[in-house]
């Protein structure tokens, strides 16, 4: 899978750029602020259906400008025709999403199509952040191989408010029937086992990867390790049962109302579950240095993109934001070595980032929101 082109009109300060891209290694150049990362965030967003930088769809139109529009040609492995994927963002009203040309009905609709991994430096976070920071990682990384998981984490995402909104009710003194607590945890220990179930088994697949990656970093001198954390799982390491953790959540759900009334929030589901990453069988998060972890977080974004690979029989396209300015020159041989033969767009101040080895690159600088020139 390949980007070919990708088009801007009054994104972020973007206002009219059609961008061709080579199938191997892109750099998009220039000084800071001048519209790199702008362009890697409009490429994103078919992949996300949303900025990595947070931003709500209205902040990434052209300030002064009614709308933005934003589009990519995606070519895949066996296909005849591109993929023509556009998105319009008005500043009032509803986007616009269409696939050649014909409307999509939503984000999860879109995702899919373009099957992207994102680096940035603040990626770190996977490693040595909260728990929520490898929840993201999981979901965002699951949902661009399964349209279903998308919809399964809509079911409980909404049945969570529901539930939430219950809750604040019983805490203020309102009877709330057993039956009303009951229909919210079938809905919420439904989904989770899906999700649940999702995550599992992308854990098993991302420590078998990892643990290869470190190999050809380390030389075998490190030995990581990933096993997923969540309350559906009961205690088990070795295998996970949807039927018994649906089972396992309801009780859980029903049986602890007042303790939850009592916290303000609901206390068992999917949304507290976390990867565990160990190095050498300690936690990553506390006892690994910061080369280690950048290792690790490494280590995990190649993973993300074999196991793509696996299930679609292609490789995604890897977009990197920044990332050789935060790694050594060891690691910026090994990444780009590593993914020799696949697409790369990356961003940088300086050309002479991208290592020797690379094979041949095409160089784009970016000034003021336009391309400067290509070579």
């Amino acid at each position: 899978m390949i980007v070919t082109k990708a088009v801007f009109r009054d994104f972020r300060n973007v206002r009219d750029e059609e961008i061709g891209f080579s199938p191997t290694v892109n750099v998009l150049w220039g000084s800071n602020a001048q519209g790199k990362s702008n362009i890697l965030e409009g490429i994103w967003y078919f992949a996300r259906g949303r900025s990595f930088r947070g931003a709500h769809d209205r902040d990434m139109i052209r300030q002064g400008y009614p709308f933005s529009r934003i589009g990519v040609s995606v070519e895949r492995e066996g296909e005849k025709y591109p993929v023509e994927l556009t998105a319009e963002l008005p500043r009032e009203g509803r986007k616009r999403l269409l696939r050649n040309g014909a409307p999509l009905s939503s984000v999860s609709e879109m995702i899919g199509n373009l099957r992207a991994v994102l680096f940035c430096p603040s990626h770190l976070s996977v490693v040595n952040g909260g728990p929520a920071e490898r929840r993201s990682f999981l979901d965002v990384a699951i949902s661009q191989l399964d349209p279903g998981y998308i919809r399964d984490l809509s079911l409980y995402r909404a049945s969570y408010s529901h539930r939430a909104a219950l809750l604040r009710l019983f805490a203020s003194g309102r009877d709330v029937s057993s039956a009303e607590w009951e229909v919210w945890a079938e809905h919420m220990s439904d989904a989770a086992s899906r999700i649940a179930a999702a995550r599992y088994e992308y854990s098993l697949k991302l420590s078998r990867h990892v643990v290869s990656f470190f190999e050809e970093m380390t030389g075998g001198a490190e030995i990581p390790s990933i096993s997923y954390k969540s309350h559906l799982l009961g205690g088990a390491e070795d295998g996970y049962d949807p039927a018994e953790g649906k089972k396992l959540l309801f009780e859980k759900l029903t049986a602890n109302v007042e303790r939850e009334a009592a916290a303000g929030s609901t206390l068992w589901g999917i949304h507290k579950d976390d990867l565990r990453l160990s190095l050498d069988g300690s936690d990553a998060r506390l006892f690994a240095s910061q080369g280690q972890q950048r290792s690790f977080a490494l280590a995990m974004k190649l993973s993300e993109g074999e196991i793509s690979r696996e299930k679609s029989g292609e490789y995604p396209v890897f977009l990197l934001d920044d990332v050789f300015s935060e790694l050594d020159s060891s690691r910026r041989k090994y990444i780009t070595e590593r993914l020799l033969g696949r697409q790369i767009i990356v961003t940088s101040c300086e050309p002479s980032v991208v290592p020797e080895g690379a094979g041949a690159a095409r160089f784009i600088e970016i000034r003021n929101g336009s391309v400067a020139g290509v070579r």
